[in-house]
C-alpha cells in the first residue's frame, strides 16, 4: 500500500527488524527500558505480525499485531519522531483492518495515545488502572469490524 514521499505499507523484512530504526521505534511504542527493549526486539517479530512504512530504505513507522486473534490485537505502534503528524499511524491502523477481514481491531493505550485511536475511529472507553503505573489511566479502545455476509 503506498503512502507519501515514495514510502509503502508492507510487512517488515528479517533484516529490516534487526535494525537500530526498529529498535528506536519499539523504544516509542513501549517506553521500555534497555534490558526489556531487547527482549521485545527479539520476541516481537516471532509472535506478531509486523507491518511497516518503509521510506528511503528504512522503516520510519511501525505496527505489530496478532492476526489470529479476534478481535484483531494492537500490541505497538508508532512513527518516528520525525514521521509523527503525517498520517501514517491511521494508514498502519488501516493495513491492519485490512488484514482483518472484517473483525474488530482492538488496542490498549493511556493518555499519551487515546486521541490518536479515537481520530482512527476507535470506541474508547476507561479501564482499570495497572497496578505497575497507578497515575495512569489505561483505555480499551475497539474499531468495529464489519460484517462478513
Amino acid at each position: 500500500m503506498p503512502v507519501g514521499r515514495g514510502g509503502e505499507v508492507r510487512p517488515l523484512t528479517q533484516q529490516e527488524l534487526e535494525t537500530p530504526e526498529l529498535t528506536h521505534l519499539m523504544w516509542l511504542a513501549s517506553g521500555a527500558g534497555t534490558e526489556k527493549l531487547g527482549r521485545l526486539v527479539r520476541g516481537v517479530p516471532s509472535e506478531y505480525l509486523v507491518y511497516g512504512v518503509s521510506e528511503g530504505g528504512r522503516a520510519v513507522a511501525f505496527v505489530a499485531f496478532d492476526p489470529d486473534s479476534d478481535p484483531v490485537v494492537i500490541r505497538y505502534i508508532a512513527a518516528e519522531e520525525d514521521s509523527q503528524h503525517r498520517g501514517l499511524g491511521g494508514v498502519l491502523v488501516s493495513a491492519v483492518q485490512q488484514r482483518a477481514g472484517g473483525r474488530s481491531v482492538y488496542a490498549e493505550t493511556d493518555d499519551d495515545a487515546v486521541e490518536f485511536y479515537r481520530r482512527a475511529g476507535f470506541q474508547v472507553e476507561a479501564k482499570p488502572r495497572d497496578p505497575r503505573w497507578p497515575e495512569r489511566q489505561r483505555y480499551g479502545c475497539t474499531l468495529p469490524g464489519t460484517s462478513r455476509f
